[in-house]
């Protein structure tokens, strides 16, 4: 029998839903244009902490929403 595309280690609707809240929460809290180099480290760090396990939404924005990643340049 094939496998399921979430059995595949792909994503589920509801985990890309909760990531993209997180996400977006975390470009507001940090100013950052979602097409940013910011935005988009926001995005791979995301997806690192949810395949190491992080899955709590109020966890992830931890993780990443109230820390910059990098000092903003004047």
């Amino acid at each position: 029998m094939p496998k399921s595309v979430y059995d595949r280690g792909l994503l589920k609707p509801g985990e890309i839903a909760r990531l993209q809240r997180v996400f977006d929460e975390a470009c507001r809290q940090r100013e950052a244009h979602p097409d940013s180099a910011e935005a988009r480290e926001i995005a791979l760090n995301l997806l690192a902490l949810h395949n190491a396990g992080m899955v709590e939404e109020d966890m992830l924005m931890e993780a990443v929403g109230f820390r910059r990643l990098e000092p903003k340049s004047a």
